[in-house]
């Protein structure tokens, strides 16, 4: 007895809706740019930070500086594969050097930010977190640091 089978395609449009999705209904977004942007970490403080995006094909670079020390670093990663927004963000910075940690890092940032566009040709912005690591010499592992781990918020310039 043959089946007719049905594509679940006419099932994936009323779940993104009912989830509040705009994956289908939104413009692809150029993340390449500057940006401005805060941390807020879990004591309430917040860090002031600029941002430089550079987007090629999927792959993404940022170089995140803090206003307060001046300290940066660049961040590399990739972005969501959809041609469509929100685009999701996924980054990691490796620091230092000579630890008992994977890679001989003694430190690590990563971060994930969504970027969205308010309304349809509105500013592009992001929210997110930044997970601050440090590598732990008695597991070999890195453990999270509350210090520098917080929400992220950033603003197209």
């Amino acid at each position: 007895m043959r089946r007719h089978t049905r594509p679940a395609l006419f099932l994936i449009a009323p779940l993104l809706a009912a989830c509040g999705s705009s994956l289908l209904e939104q413009p692809n977004i150029d993340l390449s740019g500057s940006y401005v942007g805060r941390i807020v970490g879990q004591d309430g403080r917040s860090a002031l930070i600029d941002v430089a995006v550079q987007e090629k094909d999927l792959r993404v670079s940022a170089a995140m500086t803090s206003r307060e020390t001046g300290q940066s670093f660049t961040l590399v990663g990739t972005r969501s594969v959809y041609k469509a927004s929100p685009v999701t963000v996924n980054t990691l910075a490796e620091l230092g050097s000579g630890s008992a940690c994977p890679g001989g890092f003694t430190e690590r940032y990563q971060v994930q930010a969504v970027f969205e566009r308010a309304g349809r040709n509105g500013a592009v912005g992001a929210r997110g977190y930044v997970a601050y690591q440090t590598c732990d010499a008695t597991t070999g592992g890195y453990s999270p640091s509350a210090l520098n781990s917080g929400t992220l918020e950033l603003t197209h310039r």
